[in-house]
């Protein structure tokens, strides 16, 4: 019977080490995460504006070539425009497969998928 306040104190520090260890671990695999979540968000960012700076110097190019093809400035930077309109049209209506499912399989293997070997 004496042993028994000894042993809740014991079981009390035991208790604490066991929450204390399981916080930091949980706080540490958050941090992880986040890094990892900012990490692919900036580098998708950069693709995006990158591929963003391509398709306005290509649509340039297109108007200039159209130009020369119209015999028409305007109507070269029009059907550039018709153009980059039925781009926006078509990602529109396959935006589900071609932007959205990839990119939530992108952050879902961010956040929950296995740690890749290095």
């Amino acid at each position: 019977m004496e042993n028994i306040p000894e042993q809740f104190a014991q079981l009390k520090e035991l208790l604490t080490e066991y929450f204390d260890s399981n916080l930091d671990y949980y706080k540490f695999s958050a941090f992880e995460k986040l890094i990892r979540f900012t990490v692919a968000l900036c580098l998708t960012s950069l693709f995006f504006l990158l591929a963003m700076f391509a398709l306005l110097f290509f649509g340039f190019g297109t108007a200039v070539w159209l130009t020369d093809i119209l015999k028409s400035e305007i109507l070269g930077y029009v059907a550039t425009g018709v153009l980059f309109l039925i781009l926006i049209g078509l990602i529109y209506l396959l935006k589900s497969p071609l932007i959205e499912r990839p990119l939530i399989r992108l952050f879902y293997k961010i956040l929950y998928g296995q740690k890749q070997q290095d």
